[in-house]
Order: C-alpha cells, then sequence, then structure tokens
C-alpha cells in the first residue's frame, strides 16, 4: 500500500516544519505555572499497553517491571495515542481514558491517530514515548527531537551503529531530554550489584558473562536477525491483508514485501486489549530488516548492565572475537552460531573479555581478581577471596548459589521467577539480600556513588521538568544497542575485528564487507540530524 495523496501532502507539509527546525533548537512549549506536561504514546502493542502507559497514567495495574508511578498524572497527561494499526490505536485511546476514570482523574479525551507525524506536528506535545518496532526507533526519536520533544525510547534504541552515531548527535544538537528504555538500570538489584563492582570490592575486573538467549529453542531465539521471508509471493500467500494497517507506514524504511500477518500480527478477538498480540511469537524482532533478534531483546537489558558496570558508557570495545560454539542445525536460527562471541575492552590494568553465553546461567556476572558479582532479576550474589575465571563448573556452581574455590559467599539470594515489582514486593529474600550487601559493603557511603532512579518512566518526567540528564540519556542507550549489534555482526558474518569506540567503525582494515546502515531507506525515511 501507497501513501495516499491526502497523507502525502500532510506528510510533506510536517516534513517541511520538521526540517526548518533543523538548523536551530525549538524551544519547548511555554507551559502556565502548574500546567501539566502533554504526552503522546506511538506503538501500542504489548509493552506499551502492559508495562508504559500504565505508568504514566499512574496505574494501579499493569505488568509491574517498573513500580507503578502513581504520582505522574500530577505532572502530565497522556493526550493522544498513535499506531499505525487503527484498531489499535482507537484501543490505546480508549485504555487511556479508562484509567484515568477509574482515579476519577479528568483529563478530557485522549486522541488517537494512525501517523506518528501528526504527533510530531502538534506543538502542544511534549514529551513522545516510542515503543514501535526496533526499525523505527532512531527515525521517530531523532524527528521528534528536531520538533522540540523530549523522548522516551525503547530499547534498543537503535537497528544499526550509523544510527546510533546520529541518535547521539541529535541529542547534543537539539537539547533534548532523552531517555532509553533500560529499566534494569532503575532497579535497585542492579545498582546494587553495579555499586559493588564499580566500587573495587571484587578487585579489577578481568572477566564478564553476559548471558541471555535459549539456545536451540524456537522461543528465545536466534540470537542475531534472519531473514524469515525469502519468498515474498509465498509470503503474501500466507496472509491475509489488513485493511485496519497502514502496511506501507508499518514498513518504514524497510525494504518492500508484500503484507504478512507474522510480521505485524493482531488479535482483534482480544476483548481486553483490542489489536494488540502477546508477547511471542515476536517475528518483527527476530526479522533482518525490522529487528535486533534476541540480541536486542534481552540483549539490550544484559550488556547495558555490563556495560553500566565496565565504566563503558562512552566508550566501548576494542575488539571482537568470533564464537568458536557450533553452528546451530536449527533453521530458524539462521543455521548460524548462538552464542560464544567475546569483547575485549581496554582497561588501565588491561584487558577485560565480555562473553555472550546462552540463558541458564545468570544474567550479568563479573568476576574480578577479589570475587564475583552476579546479578539478574530477582537474583543477586557476591562471592569474595580470590580470582575466580569463567569456567563451566565455576558458571553452574554461580547459577546454584554455591562455594567457588578461594571465595566466600557474602551474601545471596536466587529468586523464582524475574523480579517483577509485584513479586519483589513479596519476596523478603531478594529485599534482604539487597539489604545485607549494601550494610556490608556499606555502599551508602561508598567512594563512587552511582545515578540513582526508582523508576525508568519517573525519572524520563521528573528530568523532562527539572531538565537535567536521566539515567538513560541517547549516548548510554545508542551504545548499549552499539554492543547488540557488534554481536549481531559477528554472528551473521562468522567473524571477529576490530573495533574504534570512539569513532564507532571498524579498525585496522578489518570488517570488511559489513555493512554499519542500511544500503538504502524506502521512501525517504533515512535518518538526517
Amino acid at each position: 500500500m501507497n501513501l495516499s495523496r491526502r497523507n502525502f501532502l500532510f506528510g510533506s507539509a510536517a516534513a517541511s516544519m520538521l526540517t526548518g527546525c533543523a538548523s536551530s533548537k525549538v524551544p519547548a512549549r511555554v507551559r502556565a505555572k502548574g500546567e501539566k506536561l502533554n504526552v503522546a504514546l506511538i506503538g501500542y502493542g504489548m509493552q506499551m499497553w502492559s508495562a508504559l502507559l500504565p505508568q504514566f497514567v499512574g496505574s494501579k495495574e499493569g505488568w509491574g517491571a517498573e513500580k507503578p508511578c502513581f504520582k505522574l498524572p500530577d505532572f502530565c497527561r497522556v493526550t493522544v495515542v498513535c499506531d499505525c494499526d487503527k484498531v489499535r490505536a482507537k484501543s490505546g485511546a480508549a485504555h487511556v481514558d479508562r484509567e484515568y476514570a477509574k482515579n476519577s482523574i479528568s483529563q478530557g479525551p485522549c486522541r488517537f491517530c494512525t501517523d506518528f507525524r501528526e504527533v510530531l506536528a502538534d506543538p502542544s506535545i511534549d514529551l513522545v514515548c516510542i515503543a514501535t518496532p526496533d526499525h523505527w526507533h532512531a527515525y521517530i526519536a531523532v524527528e521528534a527531537m528536531k520538533a522540540g520533544k523530549d523522548v522516551y525510547c525503547e530499547k534498543p534504541l537503535t537497528y544499526n551503529v550509523d544510527e546510533s552515531r546520529k541518535i547521539i548527535e541529535a541529542q547534543k544538537k537539539y537539547g533534548r531530554i532523552f531517555q532509553c528504555g533500560s529499566m534494569q538500570r532503575s532497579w535497585d538489584v542492579f545498582r546494587t550489584a553495579v555499586m559493588v563492582v564499580r566500587n573495587g570490592f571484587i578487585g579489577d575486573v578481568l572477566y564478564v558473562d553476559a548471558n541471555y538467549g535459549v539456545a536451540g529453542k524456537k522461543l528465545g531465539g536466534p540470537s542475531h536477525p534472519v531473514r524469515f521471508f525469502e519468498d515474498p509471493e509465498k509470503a503474501s500467500a500466507e496472509s491475509v491483508a489488513n485493511p485496519n494497517v497502514d502496511w506501507d507506514m508499518w514498513l518504514g524504511p524497510a525494504k518492500y514485501r508484500p503484507y504478512s500477518n507474522r510480521l505485524a500480527p493482531a488479535d482483534y478477538k482480544n476483548k481486553r486489549v483490542p489489536g494488540v498480540h502477546s508477547w511471542y511469537p515476536m517475528f518483527w524482532r527476530f526479522d533482518d530488516e525490522t529487528g535486533l533478534g534476541y540480541n536486542g531483546d534481552w540483549g539490550a537489558h544484559h550488556l547495558d548492565i555490563a556495560q553500566w558496570g565496565l565504566d563503558m558508557d562512552k566508550s566501548g570495545p576494542y575488539r571482537v572475537i568470533c564464537s568458536k560454539e557450533p553452528h546451530s542445525t536449527n533453521l530458524y536460527h539462521g543455521g548460524r552460531r548462538q552464542y560464544g562471541m567475546k569483547m575485549l575492552f581496554k582497561k588501565p590494568y588491561g584487558d577485560v573479555e565480555l562473553y555472550h553465553g546462552p540463558f541458564g546461567v545468570w544474567g550479568t556476572v563479573f568476576y574480578g581478581t577479589n570475587g564475583v558479582v552476579a546479578v539478574n532479576r530477582g537474583k543477586i550474589a557476591v562471592w569474595e577471596g580470590a580470582a575466580v575465571k569463567p569456567t563451566p563448573a565455576v558458571r553452574e556452581a554461580i547459577d546454584k548459589l554455591g562455594a567457588l574455590e578461594g571465595c566466600v559467599l557474602k551474601a545471596g539470594y536466587t529468586g523464582a521467577d524475574y523480579g517483577t515489582s509485584a513479586s519483589v514486593k513479596k519476596d523478603a529474600g531478594l529485599e534482604g539480600a539487597i539489604r545485607a550487601i549494601k550494610r556490608i559493603y556499606a555502599l551508602d557511603k561508598a567512594p563512587e556513588q552511582l545515578y540513582k532512579s526508582e523508576n525508568q518512566v519517573l525519572n524520563f518526567v521528573e528530568c523532562a521538568i527539572s531538565r537535567k540528564p536521566t539515567i538513560s540519556p541517547a549516548e548510554v542507550g545508542a551504545r548499549g544497542a552499539v554492543l547488540c549489534q557488534l554481536c549481531n555482526m559477528s554472528y551473521v558474518y562468522d567473524t571477529g575485528f576490530d573495533w574504534d569506540p570512539d569513532k564507532m567503525e571498524f579498525a585496522n582494515g578489518t570488517g570488511k564487507g559489513i555493512a554499519l546502515k542500511r544500503d538504502y531507506c524506502r521512501n525517504g525515511w533515512e535518518v538526517v540530524v
């Protein structure tokens, strides 16, 4: 489906306005004293419905990945929901109205639209929250900053390395408040673990495990994106065109292909959430034109914690080492290796080796010259005493909270779930382990104090008001996305290479034949700062 003449004309007008903003910073909307910030939600899928929208409207229901923000309706209001599926967009607006009505909050009816350019051209909008498929993140985020909006954007922040460079440049150029949805940075369990690491309580970090992805299981992979639809005609035959979806807009910069209800699934029988499908299968995340695979899903979380613990928020690895694990025989995984690649980070005391392993061992594990710190959702442990190398036996011991030779378990707890707020409230074991670690190491008085945020969404709105930096600004999110992309490049091309973390490009003549950006973007949807 091509854009209609009306949409083309509107788009041209909107594009002209946004382009006109490119030469200078657009000032924030002048608000009356006490006037609330207006929020637009772009992309009404499972993540927006279950995790983000409930927080913006102060709902006491929802997924609970973070503690709900009951006070946010005092400072902001959601005024529009946008999705290129008109049923979803309308459903999202109705969802907002219901939540406000539950709490007797009078905000006026929430609007809906199907073209994000309508949102960006609206001068009344102060904040945008982006939860689209991965391939749209950078374009919408940069255009929103051009238009004078502050931006919350889901991880992975970018689709490719070129977009990572540009989104960092855009935040610096336009001076907007930016938050990447790497929500684990606002969880006490992760901040506590990283505080132990950054303050040197396990000595110099020598190795890091970042564990995610279920090698060999369909729903857990593939680690890297693959091409699911090599035969467009076959893909088209398997799908019935959905009149509710602007398919051309859904594809955006991605190569054209016939409509696929696997890439853009919709559950219109879901009376509670019309049009919104369940978490899996999430084919768009694993397709090479629209997502970053499992590396961009869970990898964006655990690699981000590794990046934080290594104090690499403004840098990155200098070398990528190809995996030696066997290639997958599962065609769903593209016949490629699914784990085992390594990245080397340069520190003053020597190299740090980060290993991407299969899910099963804890999310992120730091191995130092004086012990080990392991952390995941609902899990934390600290061993102290000696250098420990990450062997299979050691990883098994860590997974079982067992004994490590030469080390003493100072405090730890293994939860039975992913540690969402609803379960954490009932989980005295996890909270007790966190309190013990804070007490043992007197973390409240430690020399290096890390940014503290109780909630990623609340932190974003607070910073939009105060104009102070968020816990996960554009550079943090972009460099986290680059780590995901480096993993993908190594697996897809089955190679290692040298990397310049400052310039975000290949070094020493390596990486030949590997693209850092799209060959072309359809319909002019290229990110331009």
